[in-house]
């Protein structure tokens, strides 16, 4: 017994419903096939019993019963007949575009917008893309290793909610993007959405879809979000970038994977907008990064989707029992679609430094002329501080990552008075910047609080960071009397 094409999408249906974000439209075999009931169900059943997820159930349903030639004829002079199943091919669909058309076809969609609330609300105007959203933008914002003050080359910035995200993180974003209603809306999302604190300014710059309008090594970072498999002319749009990074710099990309153009979505967009929907071929990347003078490629393997457990499936997991082979499988299935990866340039990057926790590191000796001083008179200090980290630690003129010594102020029970009792820059005037391995020496003198018992912390702070003593350095403690 076959069923026919509506319970097959039925089926598909609740396919979908399990297996999350899968593509289910580049993979089910019904097209105009009938399909086996037993067999269906034979497959579908011992994947769902077994627990495995996306991948297996895929493999299953590939194996079911193919169409008689009878029926396959018929259902070819259907499909020519009435234009149904057709499938564009996107190597033949690049034939027919130039650059430019792109170019005018993006500026024209976002041009022909009554209403700019859902390109506003980006990443959260839609409830069933955000979380995709989020996950990629996170697992890109983590591969680029930002520091505050970068600048960021946001590529096909769209809307430029990605720009705005940074600016708040403290970068200096340029958004790119070859819509300059696009760039409109973008800079109405920062005026209607101003972002918080002294940071610094963004620019908006219009691309032509060739040359990138920036000096040779001009920017740290380059966030790509879905935007690489719109690109007619990906060989030299990677030059371009190539040529803008500064020696060392890292590109990030979030894209689709090899199946794209094939999926339902891709193929409505091609077919209606003529937009570009290409499949994204990491090998074939890497080959025309490396010779655009990219000298390394790291990609990112995360489950788009989280694979719910129960209390007890959690504890094995974590004690590396089945339940990790269900994660594996599920992970794997769902990153066919999906490819995060990073482009590094060649040349030496600039040298670790306070702006990130990662590397501090410091050694502090504290010696007090006298733990007891008469209310009024400063606590003076003699301080050793050695930095015994991997980073350079920025001098007191910097914005953000000025490295200074700090004081806690505390009653003689241990409760804390003042987080930021005292602060001194390391260096004189407007510093030096101080390399791992160096040590130096200074005087401090700290304001007393009134008469009583205290107990003073001592420890390293870099400004906007943190205190040295969150990534693991020892505090100092001295008592002081005060008469």
């Amino acid at each position: 017994m076959s069923w026919g094409r509506r319970d097959a999408c039925a089926v598909r249906r609740s396919a979908i419903d399990l297996l999350g974000d899968v593509d289910m439209a580049r993979l089910w075999p019904f097209g105009n096939h009938n399909i086996t009931r037993r067999e269906l169900f034979k497959g579908a059943t011992a994947v769902v019993a077994s627990g495995v997820a996306a991948k297996l159930l895929v493999d299953a349903l590939l194996r079911l019963e193919e169409p008689s030639a009878e029926s396959a004829t018929s259902a070819g002079q259907a499909s020519r007949s009435t234009g149904e199943g057709h499938v564009i091919d996107v190597r033949e669909f690049k034939r027919t575009m130039t650059v430019e058309a792109l170019v005018k076809t993006a500026e024209d969609y976002f041009a022909a917008s009554t209403s700019w609330d859902s390109l506003l609300a980006k990443p959260l105007s839609q409830i069933e893309d955000t979380p995709d959203l989020l996950n990629n933008f996170a697992h890109v914002l983590t591969g680029l290793q930002l520091l505050p003050g970068m600048t960021v080359l946001d590529f096909g910035a769209g809307s430029c909610w990605a720009s705005h995200w940074l600016t708040q993180l403290g970068m200096e974003a340029i958004a790119l993007d070859v819509s300059q209603t696009a760039l409109k809306i973008g800079r109405a999302l920062y005026a209607r959405q101003p972002v918080f604190g002294d940071r610094p300014r963004p620019r908006f710059l219009v691309f032509d879809g060739r040359r990138i309008a920036l000096a040779n090594a001009s920017v740290d970072r380059i966030l790509c979000l879905d935007t690489f498999h719109h690109l007619l002319n990906a060989d030299e749009v990677l030059r371009e970038m190539s040529r803008v990074l500064k020696p060392g710099g890292i590109a990030g990309f979030s894209e689709p994977g090899p199946r794209h153009s094939r999926s339902a979505q891709s193929q409505f967009e091609m077919r209606n907008f003529k937009v570009l929907e290409d499949d994204i071929h990491v090998a074939e990347i890497w080959s025309s990064a490396e010779r655009a003078g990219f000298v390394r490629m790291k990609l990112a393997v995360f489950s788009p989707r989280p694979l719910l457990m129960s209390l007890p499936e959690f504890d094995a997991y974590l004690d590396g029992g089945a339940a990790n082979q269900r994660f594996a499988e599920m992970t794997r299935a769902q990153m066919q679609d999906r490819r995060v990866f990073f482009l590094q340039k060649g040349g030496e990057a600039p040298p670790l430094d306070s702006r990130s926790r990662a590397g501090l590191a410091a050694t502090l000796e504290v010696k007090l002329a006298s733990a007891t001083v008469q209310a009024g008179t400063p606590l003076v200090a003699q301080v050793i501080v050695t930095n015994s980290g991997r980073a350079t630690w920025l001098p007191a003129s910097s914005k953000v990552g000025a490295v200074r010594l700090g004081c806690h102020l505390l009653d003689a029970s241990g409760k804390m008075l003042a987080v930021d009792y005292f602060r001194q820059a390391l260096t004189p005037g407007d510093g030096l910047p101080i390399a791992p391995g160096k040590t130096v020496k200074l005087e401090t003198r700290i304001p007393s609080p009134p008469e009583g018992s205290y107990v003073l912390e001592f420890d390293l702070v870099s400004e906007s960071v943190g205190w040295f003593a969150m990534s693991g350095s020892e505090i100092v403690r001295r008592t002081i009397q005060v008469t």
